[in-house]
């Protein structure tokens, strides 16, 4: 009998994977930086950044922990060329720990994926989802820098792990609905979270110049509008080879190593590296829960009370 087969007629539980039989350990979040990339605006590069980035960090000598945050349209395993043997599904489901669902890419960082395909992993209870952040973030606290590819949007997934990070990178583009769509994020979580970084990466543009402009237009319209004033972190040009790069599942940073996005990107990790640590929030693990469970606020239900 396979294992599909001694299952049937079982409800699957999906936090059976996160459970443990001894107390739970104490966690430091110390040495940890933890980001999230985001942007509201699905084809503004998120996952080339996050790709990027991690493969920047890890260049540099630093223990990196790459997680598909997009729940229930994971496309960093395709990215990146890799063919996972678990997925975040099958930890929730109990098949197999944290650790064995994490994939080692050489010369690159170590990624979690999740599921495609997979609206369970987004239709999480609050129990199971409290969970499951404990869970993650234990794991990723062995890490030098864990790093949150999130998906597009304001649903409760993202926003959940864009509000868990202390630091968040919003990704532009010079569209309307990219500049519109990245201040929604931003005003989401002006509701729900305190002392963040807030810090925009502005992709796909010809000059440094027109980066710096679009992002003083976003960052015009945060101070005017809520108060929050933002950060440019980095300017990444054009280049056509991003799309080559994504066609050969390869990092940019690997694949044009010389050329212009790689440098952009690699000069984002050194941004990032050498900003003051008190940028960078420092949680205990109740915090972290507690910050993820005040996506009740977006609950329709809830908000209706």
């Amino acid at each position: 009998m396979n294992e599909a087969e001694s299952t049937a007629g079982k409800p699957m539980d999906q936090a059976a994977g996160l459970r443990s039989d001894g107390p739970a350990k104490a966690v430091s979040f110390n040495s940890t930086r933890c980001l999230a990339i985001g942007g509201g605006k699905g084809g503004v590069g998120k996952t080339v950044v996050s790709v990027g980035l991690s493969t920047a960090l890890t260049e540099r000598g630093k223990r990196v922990l790459l997680f598909d945050g997009d729940m229930g349209l994971a496309n960093i395993d395709l990215q990146m060329g890799i063919v996972p043997e678990y997925t975040l599904q099958d930890v929730l489901f109990g098949q197999c720990p944290m650790e064995k669902a994490c994939v080692h890419v050489e010369n690159g960082p170590d990624v979690l994926v999740s599921a495609s395909g997979a609206p369970e992993l987004v239709d999480l209870s609050d129990a199971r989802r409290g969970m499951f952040i404990d869970e993650l973030f234990r794991f990723a606290s062995q890490y030098d820098f864990f790093i949150v590819d999130t998906g597009a949007g304001i649903g409760r997934s993202t926003m959940d792990f864009l509000a868990a990070c202390p630091e968040v990178y919003l990704v532009l583009t010079n569209e309307p609905t990219s500049l519109m769509d990245a201040y929604a994020v931003i005003k989401t979580l002006h509701m729900r979270s305190e002392g963040q970084h807030l810090g925009v990466v502005v992709n796909m543009v010809d000059t440094q110049h027109e980066g710096e402009a679009l992002f003083e237009k976003l960052n015009a319209i945060s101070q005017q509008f809520i108060g929050e004033t933002l950060s440019l972190d980095g300017v990444v040009v054009y280049d056509r080879r991003v799309s080559e790069a994504i066609r050969r599942q390869q990092s940019i940073v690997r694949y044009a190593q010389n050329g212009r996005v790689a440098c952009c990107l690699r000069e984002l990790a050194d941004q990032i590296m050498i900003r003051p640590k008190r940028s960078a929030q420092k949680w205990t693990l109740d915090q972290w829960v507690a910050q993820w469970q005040k996506s009740e606020f977006l609950n329709a239900e809830k908000k209706g009370q």
